[in-house]
């Protein structure tokens, strides 16, 4: 067994036997699709299968019983003998059309099923629990991979699904590693990665024409008949590649811990304290069928489960049509709040701008203004800046014009506007 080899996780889901999705699609051709699919990457690595297939197998056997061939025809021809592998332990007893399916598929593409077989597989019982229980999930791959499996179990029921998780690991010369920039990061470490930055688009392209070069030394003198060299080929390429680009599209960040600003997750407003108490009844049952899936107790489960279904959806269905009413009772009354409802708020804007410095500011403009206005004619155009959404007055005394204007905290200098005088008699003076 070679653990160099790549390996294909092939996940499967197939319809219930005369279900709706059985008359919408042609399921019966899945069987075979998936057999050339898994003919197909064997030849390329190690396969495995995973899934609901919805196939109830009992104990039958997943391989020919008693296959063997006479000592005249072994040398004339490639035919690799079934071995006569150990009974699978299987709670389920009860087999249906696409169990037949599916063990005609391992017998004939020479993949075995893992559950109740394997040496590590820990608590080999139902993977589905619902009006019945049955085994319908599986993991499939060829006798020789068995020993790649380092560990397979079949989980306990949650209140998440009506399929059991199934859990297995594999064994593997080379490190796993998650893709999670994330994983293993202190708090507050300092994290760098590569983006694109369209400020920078000129820079990069000058830089990739002067680096034309390095760049095409990726491709001189490679020999491509194998995976490997064009594998070679592409890492060197890709590596010029961020050399170059790298200088451009670095960003620094510093990684902060997300469990501080987490927000805290409230019950939904339907939910009563009544069916709180249905909830917690509902996972006792389920916790005891998990330890002991017994008659008794799955029966237990499945009336504590369909109480507490009905009763969430029940009240959440009163809770939307309360809303929905008061609603259409605003919508009438009130149609002002009614929409305000569907529109998003938006952000006050917090000011820098200091009163001191407003006042100061418009003081000086006022003082140059009227400075050189001695000199101007009468005839002429003046400007002078106003806030443009502040409440102001003129007050008219003789020839003095004067702008008074209600002054608060949040004004800032986009805020203004310069208004036009024709006359110099009505310049104004700005009063905080």
């Amino acid at each position: 067994m070679s653990y160099d080899e790549d390996r294909y996780l092939v996940f499967v889901y197939i319809p219930p036997y005369k279900s709706v999705f059985y008359k919408q699609y042609d399921v019966n051709d899945l069987f075979e699709d998936l057999e050339s699919v898994l003919e197909n990457y064997s030849t390329k690595g190690i396969s495995f299968i995973c899934g609901d297939t919805n196939s109830r197998t009992s104990t039958y056997d997943d391989y020919i019983k008693e296959d063997n061939l006479p000592d005249s025809l072994v040398d004339l021809t490639s035919y690799s003998v079934d071995s006569q592998l150990s009974l699978r332990v299987n709670p389920d007893l009860k087999i249906n059309t696409w169990g037949l399916k599916l063990l005609s598929l391992c017998k004939s593409s020479g993949f075995r099923i893992v559950n109740g077989r394997h040496s590590e597989g820990y608590t080999n019982g139902y993977t589905y629990c619902a009006n019945g229980t049955s085994v319908n999930d599986y993991l499939i791959t060829q006798e020789q991979n068995f020993e790649l499996i380092r560990k397979f179990i079949v989980c306990s029921f949650t209140t998440f699904s009506d399929h059991a998780p199934l859990h297995f690991e594999f064994d593997s010369v080379q490190a796993t590693t998650v893709n999670n920039r994330y994983n293993c990061i202190p708090e507050n470490d300092v994290l760098t990665v590569i983006k694109w930055k369209d400020e920078n688009k000129s820079e990069i392209r000058e830089a990739f024409r002067v680096n034309h070069d390095l760049l095409n030394s990726c491709f001189e003198n490679r020999d491509l008949s194998s995976d490997a060299d064009i594998d070679n080929c592409v890492e060197s390429f890709s590596e010029a590649v961020l050399a170059i680009a790298e200088p451009f599209c670095k960003v620094t960040t510093r990684h902060k811990s997300e469990h501080k600003n987490a927000k805290l997750n409230f019950d939904k407003p339907w939910f009563s304290d009544e069916l709180k108490t249905l909830r917690r009844n509902y996972i006792r049952a389920l916790n005891a069928f998990n330890s002991n899936s017994s008659t008794y107790n799955h029966k237990t489960l499945n009336e504590c489960k369909k109480t507490y279904k009905l009763k969430e959806r029940y009240l959440k269905r009163q809770y939307m049509k309360q809303e929905g009413d008061m609603l259409s009772v605003i919508r009438k009354t009130n149609p002002k709040l009614f929409y305000a409802k569907f529109k998003p708020k938006k952000k006050t804007l917090k000011s820098n701008l200091k009163l001191d410095d407003f006042y100061k500011h418009f003081k000086n403009l006022g003082l140059e203004m009227n400075l050189d206005s001695d000199n101007a004619s009468t005839e002429e155009t003046f400007l002078y800046l106003v806030p443009v959404d502040f409440p102001f007055e003129v007050k008219q005394t003789g020839m003095l014009s004067t702008v008074v204007v209600t002054v608060d905290n949040t004004i800032t200098w986009d805020r203004m506007v310069l208004l036009k005088s024709s006359r110099i008699d009505n310049w104004p003076r700005v009063v905080p």
